[in-house]
């Protein structure tokens, strides 16, 4: 069980025209999850959280399975709906995702994720990231966005305009890392005379 008090000096925009006024608030939330052994090839865990919000009431549902049908692939996916009972207005938010991720080695990794969130008109994005680990704490990342940003972070529900992105990141360290220092360092062997 969690207890929070929190005082709000400005309205809090919660969700579509559901505002939050001002005010001293206290609520209590609880919660209760539940997983499988996380050893095996296919993996969930269940996560439950209910109670006082603000003035009235959230139910949270969380899903996440994982599957991992060998070591250089796996898949997951996300699922949450998120259920809110307020003097304001009864309302209803999904997010999901699905990420799939593949090691070509382990210097060459690429990673996919799709998600939905039924709080924003253009509810879908995707992101594609691939990583190339050319020398030890040096990387290079490519990634490509499409879906939703937004015009400002100003509170309230900013617009969402739908757009692409692509990135390039490039790392490069100038002092080897510590660790294969150490361990060269530990590997040699001394010569008695």
């Amino acid at each position: 069980m969690d207890v929070f008090t929190q005082r709000l000096t400005q309205p809090f925009n919660v969700y579509g025209n559901v505002v939050i006024p001002p005010g001293l608030y206290h609520f209590t939330r609880h919660q209760l999850t539940y997983g499988s052994r996380q050893d095996r090839r296919f993996t969930f865990n269940l996560f439950e959280r209910f109670g006082t919000y603000f003035d009235g009431h959230l139910n949270e549902l969380r899903v996440r399975t994982n599957y991992r049908p060998n070591p250089r692939f796996s898949l997951s996916t996300t699922a949450q709906w998120n259920r809110f009972n307020l003097p304001q207005g009864n309302s209803s938010v999904v997010f999901g995702g699905l990420q799939a991720n593949y090691s070509f080695s382990r210097f060459l990794t690429t990673s996919t994720i799709v998600q939905i969130n039924t709080a924003n008109n253009q509810a879908v994005s995707a992101n594609i990231r691939l990583r190339y680990n050319y020398r030890p704490d040096s990387d290079l990342y490519v990634v490509y966005n499409i879906g939703p940003t937004f015009l400002s972070l100003n509170p309230g529900n900013p617009q969402p305009l739908f757009g692409q992105r692509l990135t390039v990141k490039f790392t490069y360290s100038f002092s080897p890392s510590r660790e294969r220092t150490v361990k060269s360092s530990t590997n040699q062997k001394e010569v008695e005379p």
